[in-house]
């Protein structure tokens, strides 16, 4: 009889060739370890949404998960793993063909279903940073339906941590899941998502050995600088994007402007720029100091 044992053993033969890579499946793991010499330890959230849009002051949330861990300090060490809540929602209307076909939830699932606020809130109360796989996405739509999350330190497992310096050609989970970690898994759900998004940042970069959530949690305590080309001419939109400037539509309470965050250092050069090259006299852009209560907000 076959066991886990010789498949293993196969498997290893096959890496030693080089010829092939063989991937092997992610299982969760409830603990990475301990901290080292007594540091400090702090909870973190991770957290996803599945739903029914990308928009979201129309879209609705039709299932939230949320991980709670903890991890060391200072060196961002992953220790435990927490158990997953995850709650559907039914969102008051029709399920878009498009979602359930990438999500796998249906109209009869969420049916009558509701999340329930005070786990949510008391997950939010009990972490000292909320993090999430494109931040920017996920932030603006648990603020809204979670009043709890608008004043968290929040980060994001994307843009906090540099993935493009350790030779990953993409930022997408499970491509991570399989260059990084060397795991592989099929799903699309919040809960999984957070529990392979949790591995990633524990798993240490074959280059330099450095942890993913270490640069995370150094790229979240520094301070940045929204700037926003307001009332910039159509002309220079190619010129702007060309400087990493990227389209914001706006709120009703905030204008449409190309923008950019950059570090803090960089203010005065990027504003020359601006003012040399985009306005020529004729208007100025806004700026707004971020931190990790601030960044990736929806209020912003």
């Amino acid at each position: 009889m076959t066991t886990r044992r010789d498949f293993e053993a196969l498997a290893r033969q096959l890496d030693d060739t080089g010829e092939f890579k063989v991937l092997r499946r992610f299982v969760p793991r409830s603990s990475y370890g301990e901290v080292e010499g007594g540091e400090e330890a702090r909870t973190a959230l991770f957290v996803d949404v599945e739903t029914t849009g990308m928009h979201w002051m129309t879209d609705r949330i039709i299932e939230f998960a949320g991980v709670p861990f903890t991890f060391g300090k200072d060196s961002g060490r992953i220790i435990n793993v927490g158990t997953p809540v995850v709650s559907l929602e039914d969102p008051g209307r029709p399920m878009p063909p498009e979602i359930v076909r990438l999500t796998h939830i249906t109209d009869e699932m969420v049916a009558g279903q509701r999340i329930d606020d005070t786990e949510v809130k008391t997950l939010a109360d009990n972490a000292q940073l909320v993090i999430a796989h494109n931040a920017k996405f996920d932030r603006p739509f648990l603020e809204a339906r979670f009043p709890c999350f608008e004043d968290k330190h929040w980060a994001c497992s994307i843009n906090d941590v540099p993935w493009d310096a350790h030779g990953m050609g993409s930022v997408k989970l499970g491509w991570l899941l399989m260059e990084h970690a060397g795991r592989y898994f099929r799903a699309h759900r919040a809960e999984d998502d957070c529990l392979a998004a949790i591995h990633i940042l524990a798993t240490p970069f074959a280059d330099d050995g450095s942890l993913p959530m270490q640069h995370l949690l150094e790229a979240s305590r520094k301070h940045t600088v929204l700037v926003r080309a307001v009332n910039s001419h159509f002309d220079t939109k190619d010129l702007l994007k060309a400087r990493n400037y990227q389209w914001d539509n706006g709120t009703p309470d905030r204008a449409k402007a190309w923008q950019k965050e950059i570090a803090e250092e960089t203010q005065e050069e990027e504003l020359a720029w601006l003012r040399e090259t985009i306005y020529r006299g004729k208007g100025a852009p806004e700026t707004r100091k971020l931190t990790a209560r601030t960044r990736y907000s929806g209020r912003r």
